[in-house]
């Protein structure tokens, strides 16, 4: 996991990828945003970028599908199929993200966001099974939980 230089910039780059995960914690006033990242660090396949919002409020913007709409304060994706970021406006102290009409989207305000990326390879072991590891430790991880110490399975 290494951390961004800026990640306010680097918010800039994440149109259309990967939602991985969003969660919200009230009590720390703190919003996570894990998704794919565009830019590979070398000797990676795929890229992933976790942004820590935090001094946050939140709120979710619904969209037209009912079954989606029980994603209030978290999201967390699971195997195939997947939700990607499809709009991205930022002011200074927020952002808003959206996900289609489907799902709807997010808006968060915050205070500072720290950002981190983690470079991955992958060997295929099985007709649709991957593993994933770490393109600097090759430490294993679980593709929907790439950031395992901010968020793992539950």
């Amino acid at each position: 996991m290494e951390p961004m230089r800026d990640p306010r910039e680097a918010l800039n780059n994440i149109m259309e990828a990967l939602l991985f995960t969003y969660r919200y914690d009230a009590g720390r006033r703190e919003f996570l945003l894990i998704t794919e990242y565009p830019y590979k660090s070398p000797g990676s396949v795929r890229e992933f970028a976790a942004f820590v919002f935090a001094d946050a409020e939140f709120r979710r913007l619904p969209g037209d599908y009912a079954p989606y709409q029980g994603h209030g304060e978290t999201f967390q994706a699971k195997g195939p199929g997947a939700f990607v970021i499809q709009n991205i406006r930022q002011k200074e102290d927020q952002i808003e993200l959206w996900f289609g009409p489907n799902f709807g989207g997010v808006t968060v305000t915050y205070g500072d966001v720290r950002g981190y990326t983690r470079g991955s390879t992958a060997e295929k072991t099985g007709p649709s099974e991957w593993v994933y590891r770490d393109s600097k430790t090759n430490e294993p991880f679980e593709f929907d939980y790439p950031f395992p110490s901010l968020t793992g399975p539950a």
